[in-house]
């Protein structure tokens, strides 16, 4: 029985005159990976071995270099590593500097960081301005944000800026966005951690990220938790609490009257306002008597 192509029902891709020159020389998986190279476009060898499913991404490691060598693919080169702020800052000449922000820059540091910088630190300095480009007043509002946080180190301040700029924190405006979030979210903390009876340094990371989501997300102020910590009676703890917010949410409570509209509770704030010898009103069904704890168990602390 005789064979003959059937006719192209569907999109067809161009395959160079130079693949066919060397299927003598190709093994099977080295032509599989030139047609989905030519149909996707992808080179990542472990991607092809996985949509492939070749024996390992060492084989197609050795497809793609059969095909480099055939003139089917060029080798990127790699860029180079980033420089360390010591290479950086190994470029720099403080005595050769007539930026004039330079010198404002190293004075105001020092003054903000509440000590005086040797010449290594004030190198590392110069170089988040000149090499990183950070603008003088962001490093200035950050070297007073670690300070305020006991840390006095130029060090403290590249590794704080690293991390506003993963943020997306870039400009001085950016900076007072952030610096007066962070000062309000102090606050919550110190004010809930009095309604627990506890410092607010006992607040564990878990604890200040529950805080922060019942103000920023829930929209739940401090009257809201402190309802929540009589409707939790004795289970005084920040995971019980959130339980109780969390169901709240669920149900669409966002007042004061509408989480004491849920019935009166032992230990609750709600006034019992019935008249003596009035009949007992009949019992509500109590949604805050649970174990919330069990309930929100797959909450685990970061």
């Amino acid at each position: 029985m005789g064979y003959k192509l059937a006719e192209l029902q569907g999109d067809t891709v161009s395959v160079p005159q130079l693949i066919f020159s060397h299927l003598q020389q190709a093994e099977g998986d080295a032509v599989r990976v030139a047609l989905y190279c030519l149909q996707t476009g992808e080179t990542d060898p472990k991607t092809l071995a996985k949509a492939l499913a070749l024996p390992s991404v060492e084989a197609a490691r050795r497809a793609l270099q059969f095909w480099a060598g055939a003139g089917l693919l060029t080798a990127e080169r790699r860029s180079p590593a980033p420089q360390t702020e010591e290479q950086k800052a190994s470029k720099i000449d403080l005595s050769s500097l007539t930026d004039p922000y330079v010198a404002v820059l190293c004075e105001e540091a020092q003054t903000a960081l509440g000590k005086a910088l040797g010449r290594g630190e004030m190198l590392r300095l110069v170089t988040l301005y000149l090499e990183d480009g950070w603008k003088p007043d962001v490093i200035l509002l950050c070297c007073a944000e670690v300070a305020r946080q006991g840390r006095h180190t130029v060090a403290a301040v590249s590794r704080e800026l690293a991390n506003w700029r993963s943020d997306g924190i870039e400009t001085g405006e950016d900076a007072e966005r952030h610096l007066k979030q962070i000062q309000l979210r102090e606050g919550w903390f110190a004010e809930t951690a009095a309604l627990f009876g506890v410092a607010a340094t006992a607040l564990t990371k878990w604890e200040r990220g529950a805080i922060v989501r019942w103000h920023e997300e829930w929209h739940y102020a401090a009257d809201m938790i402190e309802e929540a910590l009589l409707h939790a009676d004795k289970h005084r703890t920040v995971r019980y609490v959130d339980g109780i917010l969390r169901s709240w949410r669920a149900q669409g409570i966002t007042t004061l009257a509408a989480a004491r509209g849920q019935g009166q509770l032992t230990g609750s704030n709600i006034l019992n306002t019935s008249r003596a010898g009035s009949p007992a009103p009949a019992p509500q069904k109590d949604l805050f008597n649970r174990d919330w704890n069990a309930v929100f168990d797959d909450d685990t602390e970061g």
